[in-house]
């Protein structure tokens, strides 16, 4: 995995959005001063990919946010295998404004969502896809320094613990724990197994089986038997039942025979009344043309009645209507009257709409009042309005002055500040000046010193009188002994060296706020300037217009309302009820002149329908009694010719239907009649002289019943005892199988309990540790051979760390001996070797290397940039969080973080 770039914004320091580009690094320092965000750039890259940090781990990340911001968020683009992807994950306050989103970029440069399965699916596939998991990574690609002191300078027992610990290799416990439950589990089956075959198959042999399959043959024969037995059954029911619908045929004809010749005398009593129907058939004519005639007659002498009475009160409404319309005629001379005062009336409800219009009231008063001038108030009201807008416009002015005097104190302030900046800059630029002058005096001096203690290094193997085992001259006198002291020449050195860093750090900050400063000062200046004359010439402008608005337009307004508002209170209180009112007066004597005359006309109209009525009625009265005369002679004379009376022949009559109804049942019966004794004559030759009997249809019944029965009872006795057989042999099968599986758990648990018997102690975890260890050291020794120079090799004896000291003809003395920056050396060369194994086959493109260089001699120093380099040329980018300027400016690349009022920022800077 190597990163390529960074995406975060309110992350800790880094307050605003920034972008950190890795594409084209190799071998670069991150540098800046305490606090200032180092770390919380390799804390964003954990947070991206992970959702943790090492420092918070998953929980309580809120506190990474920055502060006063609603969330953060961190992005970190990488490559894997050829295949670039980006991780992205954002934290707010909140948990429902958390998000992650992982991305694929494609051929086509587009990116693709990978964001299947939910926060912990997408984590997931990103672990995957990096092949690492956050402990792992956290120690293979940001190397935790401290851990590796700890590591160097431990004991043995220390030592395996934190190897087992860093390299996960603790796992071995919990192998065992898995052998041992895994071995319980197998003995808890097998001890199962052997019950179960105890319990359940005891009884299951191979005799069983062929018992029940005997039994079955058996069965089967007999059901073969009663299946023939039933067949006959079932034909002679079959036969018995069709002579029995014969019989039963034959007995219900005999029946409705019966039944038929006992009804003969109903149909011909019904047949003469027919008949006599038919006779009088012609006379109940005469009888209904009578009976309405005279019914007629009553009648028209009912509506006789009724129009004369109607005529007469006709006659009496006709008069009431005329009354009525005399009186409506006296009203109607007010309606001029009223109409005036309606005018009136609607001129006053004018003027109070207009009032209305206006602003004003029928109660608006002025002691002064005006005569109403609508175009004299239109403009005063305007005035008014112009006046009161110019007064807010004066104090959005007054607000907006009191903005840009806040404005001007502010610039104030940040040009003492930008002042203050200047000078703190010359002081630092002299100070790192008389820093660097120091720094050249004392490297000098130490160099002087090495020099002298170089010669004096071969003082001991001169003697007077002999010659030099350099030169080879004879020594006359030997050199004094120099009474300098190396180490303090070095530490002041060392100060001195330290003391131009920081200044030369400093100038470097300071710069940058100076040009951040100069920036926003420059910016405002402008700014300024142009508010301010923007804002004096609209004060000016507030105060002309104002002044072009003489007298006092809004009591102008005021006085001719009032004079308005006194013509609307002459009208009264309500012009426009008082007028509604009297135009419903006059609406209201129209309706009733208009409704008598309506009355009056309808009441004629219908005095003129009930005279024509009475006229009518009187002469169908007429009419009708002459047709019920004439009507009831001609009855008389045809109940003579048949000699009965209009009871008789009333009693005699039938209706049409009922006499065709008769006449057709007669007909019908005889037919019916005739046909019965046939079909009973063909129904007793096919029964033939063989009697039938239902007793015997009744038993081959009951029979065929018990056959069924025992039928199926057979077949059920035969179906159980298949499937006992099939069961039988299912379990004979099962037996020997679970008896197999039993022989095969037991060896599986043998195997297992041997396992956890063999990881129950500790040798085998204590193994691996050692064979870690000899690994770590191997690859750790070089490394460190290679950055000490050649002088120093690691190795292990007596169970402790210890170097071998090649210089010095390669003694072997304890870690713990080292000084503070060959035990930096040692421990790094861990971490490194230690990152190497814990990528295991993965290709680590990428190792941050965390504080820890402050200790370090510049011959040191030297050696680790080499170091540094060799990893570079190993495909890796390898990144350096220091605050020592000496080393990050061995280095090609570095990033500098600086932190502000606005939050922290990072620079890049090259050669």
């Amino acid at each position: 995995m190597k990163p390529i770039r960074l995406d975060l914004q309110g992350f800790t320091a880094f307050r605003q959005y920034t972008e950190l580009d890795f594409a084209d690094l190799e071998l670069f320092a991150l540098v800046g001063p305490t606090g200032s965000g180092k770390s919380s750039l390799l804390d964003a890259m954990t947070f991206a990919l992970y959702g943790q940090t090492a420092r918070l781990g998953a929980s309580g990340l809120d506190a990474l946010i920055s502060q006063g911001e609603r969330g953060m968020s961190a992005s970190l683009t990488f490559e894997v295998g050829g295949e670039t992807y980006r991780a992205s994950r954002t934290k707010g306050r909140k948990q429902a404004e958390n998000d992650v989103r992982f991305e694929r970029l494609d051929e086509d440069g587009r990116w693709t969502g990978l964001n299947d399965g939910g926060a912990k699916g997408i984590s997931e596939r990103i672990r995957k896809m990096i092949g690492l998991d956050f402990k792992t990574f956290t120690r293979s690609v940001m190397l935790p320094q401290g851990e590796f002191a700890r590591l160097l300078h431990g004991s043995g027992k220390d030592r395996q613990a934190l190897l087992g610990e860093l390299t996960g290799l603790d796992h071995v416990q919990d192998m065992q724990k898995v052998a041992s439950d895994r071995a319980k589990s197998l003995k808890i089956e097998s001890q199962s197994l052997v019950s179960v075959l105890e319990s359940e198959y005891a009884g299951v042999t191979p005799e069983v089986v062929a018992g029940l399959r005997a039994e079955r043959e058996n069965t089967d024969a007999e059901a073969e038997r009663l299946t023939t037995e039933r067949e006959r059954l079932q034909t002679l029911v079959t036969r018995l039942r069709d002579t029995e619908k014969v019989w039963r045929q034959r007995e219900d004809t005999a029946r409705r025979l019966g039944l038929l010749e006992a009804r003969a005398a109903g149909v011909q009593e019904g047949a003469g009344r027919a008949a006599q129907a038919r006779r009088v058939a012609g006379v109940l004519p005469l009888l209904d043309a009578a009976e309405r005639a005279r019914i007629a007659a009553e009648r028209e002498g009912r509506e006789l009645k009724q129009a004369q009475a109607a005529a007469q009160a006709a006659q009496g409404a006709v008069g009431r209507a005329s009354e009525a319309a005399e009186r409506a005629a006296e009203q109607e001379g007010r309606i001029p009257e009223l109409e005036a005062r309606a005018e009136s009336l609607r001129e006053a409800e004018g003027l109070a709409a207009r009032l209305k219009r206006a602003g004003g009231t029928p109660q608006t008063t002025h002691p002064q009042p005006l005569a109403w001038d609508e175009d004299a108030h239109h403009k005063a009201q305007e005035a008014a309005q112009k006046l009161e807008k110019l007064k807010l416009e004066r104090i959005q002015l007054t607000s907006r002055r009191l903005g840009l005097d806040a404005l001007k104190e502010t610039q104030a302030k940040e040009l003492a500040s930008l002042a203050a900046f200047e000078q703190e800059q010359e002081r630092v630029q002299n100070e790192g000046k008389a820093a660097r002058a120091a720094h050249q005096k004392a490297e000098e001096a130490l160099k002087n010193a090495r020099q002298t203690a170089g010669i004096l290094a071969h003082r001991v193997h001169l003697h007077e009188g002999e010659p030099c085992p350099l030169c080879l001259q004879i020594v006359h006198e030997l050199p004094p002994e120099s009474g300098v002291s190396l180490a303090t020449l070095e530490a002041a050195e060392a100060s001195a060296k330290a003391e131009l860093e920081g200044r030369k750090l400093r100038y470097k900050e300071i710069q940058l706020e100076l040009g951040h400063l100069r920036k926003t000062t420059a910016d405002r200046t402008a700014t300024l300037a142009d508010t301010e004359a923007q804002l004096l010439e609209e004060e000016q402008a507030n105060k002309q217009a104002e002044s072009r608005i003489s007298g006092d337009p809004q009591t102008e307004a005021q006085r001719l309302l009032a004079g308005l508002a006194a013509r609307v209170r002459e009208a009264g209180s309500d012009p426009a009820g008082l007028r509604k009112q009297v135009l419903a007066d006059i609406q209201t004597i129209r309706k009733e002149m208009q409704a008598s005359a309506a009355t009056l006309s309808r009441a004629q109209g219908d005095l003129a329908a009930a005279s024509a009525t009475l006229k009518a009625a009187q002469t169908s009265a007429a009419q009708r009694t002459q047709d019920a005369e004439e009507s009831g002679a001609a009855l008389a004379s045809a109940l003579a010719s048949l000699g009965i009376d209009a009871a008789e022949a009333r009693a005699a009559a039938l209706p049409e239907a009922e006499i065709t109804a008769l006449e057709e049942a007669a007909r019908t019966y005889a037919a019916g009649l005739a046909q019965l004794r046939e079909a009973l004559a063909e129904l007793e030759k096919q029964l033939g002289v063989a009697p039938f009997d239902p007793a015997e249809l009744a038993q081959a019944g009951r029979d065929l019943t018990a056959t069924d029965a025992a039928l199926t009872a057979v077949r059920e006795r035969a179906g159980s005892l298949a499937e006992q057989e099939r069961a039988a042999r299912e379990k004979l099968t099962r037996k020997a199988e679970i008896e197999a599986r039993a022989g095969q758990i037991a060896g599986q648990y043998d195997t297992w309990q041997t396992l956890t018997n063999s990881l129950k102690a500790n040798e085998f975890q204590q193994f691996l540790l050692a064979e870690v260890e000899a690994e770590l050291l191997t690859r750790a020794g070089m490394l460190l051979h290679e950055i000490s120079d050649g002088r120093y090799r690691l190795a292990l004896e007596g169970g402790e760390y210890v170097v071998q000291d090649l210089w010095n003809a390669g003694e072997v003395r304890g870690v713990k001996t080292l000084s503070g920056g060959e035990t930096f050396l040692a421990s790094l060369a861990l971490a490194i070797a230690l990152s190497d194994y814990l990528a295991g086959n993965k290709i680590l493109g990428a190792l941050f290397l965390d504080e820890g260089f402050g200790t370090l001699d510049p011959q040191a120093l030297e050696a680790v940039a080499g170091a540094l380099e060799n990893l570079r040329t190993q495909g890796r980018m390898v990144g350096v969080v220091t605050h020592v300027e000496s080393l990050s400016e061995r280095l090609p690349s570095r990033l500098l973080v600086t932190k502000s009022v606005a939050g922290s920022s990072v620079q890049r800077f090259d050669g």
